[in-house]
């Protein structure tokens, strides 16, 4: 799939910052060039994966297992399970918000006029959050870190705010993607061309990989394996056409990058057991695959279809479920808010 990374996006600069942060670049133009109102791109039952692989779900059995956790006309995405999986952080036009895996009760954790936080990523030990704060009034960026109280019990509603958010670094540019170290002590971020890893404590930054002239990370999400050692990310070369993304692994002290996928990948979500992945893949039969990581093979299970594409994959705690984005193109009597709506479902994994 082709599309452009320029343009005057509907709906101001908030539905523009929300497409940038959910790989939209890749898939707008088409999106906005088609008259018949559905999305451009193959969308068939795939037979095998993008690198050859056998097995890919049916379609109408993707859909049999989809639950929504949330129904509304906002743009929900960027959703994440808690370390014990008894919460789920996500994103809402621009806050980030707390619920249970039910879907209810909904907690607003963040609101922050002239800024959009998006990408929340919670602390391995569950007891913060950290997420991305772009600003509506310029090109700026900060990461930012929200204390949550700590305790074992069931947290229903969903437990308050227990501080302030603070700013552990900026960006004069956009920052894409967050992934925490597991240890705790720090974590890395996207940039537009570099991947950096910033001390939680002090602030620090260390630029680990800066990609190569005419590459772009912004829109390729992020990961860190359990043990510490690898990175996972999205990058590729601007073309004409866009951004030609595919997954990459890649040393967490720094190297060469190993590519893992053929056919195109973005937003890396990690199996708790570590050897499986799943990642979006935005250019060719697009949806959602799970990559085995020791045979690097890999299977469609969720297709887009005419009127839906698939973001954000990630796995629970326990590895049976992913939380997905399913941004819906709305009918042309129903755009006032840019004619996108986007919402969060829980798909039945095993």
């Amino acid at each position: 799939m082709h599309s452009s990374h320029s343009g005057r996006l509907p709906g101001g600069r908030q539905i523009y910052v929300f497409l940038l942060f959910l790989g939209l670049s890749l898939l707008l133009g088409g999106i906005m060039r088609s008259g018949s109102g559905a999305l451009s791109g193959r969308s068939v039952p795939a037979a095998a994966g993008p690198d050859g692989a056998a097995g890919a779900v049916p379609e109408a059995e993707s859909a049999a297992r989809l639950t929504p956790l949330t129904q509304t006309a906002a743009m929900d995405g960027f959703a994440a399970w808690s370390p014990d999986g008894r919460e789920i952080a996500f994103m809402r036009d621009g806050q980030i918000l707390l619920t249970a895996p039910q879907g209810k009760p909904v907690r607003v954790l963040t609101t922050q006029p002239g800024a959009w936080d998006a990408g929340p990523v919670w602390r391995p030990d569950g007891g913060a959050l950290a997420f991305v704060r772009l600003s509506t009034r310029d090109s700026g960026a900060q990461i930012m870190l929200h204390p949550l109280p700590s305790g074992t019990a069931e947290p229903d509603p969903p437990r308050a705010p227990a501080g302030e958010a603070r700013a552990l670094a900026g960006e004069t540019g956009a920052i894409g993607y967050l992934a925490w170290h597991p240890t705790g002590d720090s974590l890395y971020y996207t940039t537009a061309d570099r991947i950096v890893r910033i001390d939680a404590a002090s602030g620090r930054k260390e630029e680990i990989y800066r990609a190569p002239d005419g590459w772009e990370l912004l829109s390729g999400g992020l990961a860190v394996t359990q043990d510490g050692r690898w990175l996972l990310f999205g990058g590729g070369p601007r073309t004409a056409g866009g951004v030609e993304y595919e997954l990459y692994r890649l040393p967490a002290g720094g190297g060469e990058p190993e590519r893992l996928t053929s056919g195109g990948g973005i937003m890396p979500g990690l199996h708790p057991g570590g050897q499986l992945v799943a990642y979006r893949n935005p250019r060719t039969e697009t949806g959602i695959y799970v990559l085995d990581l020791a045979t690097k093979s890999a299977r469609r299970v969720l297709p887009d279809d005419a009127r839906a594409m698939f973001f954000h994959p990630q796995f629970s705690p326990d590895g049976k479920k992913l939380l997905v984005s399913r941004l819906w193109l709305l009918p042309a009597q129903q755009r006032e808010r840019g004619g996108f709506t986007s919402n969060i479902y829980v798909y039945q994994w095993e």
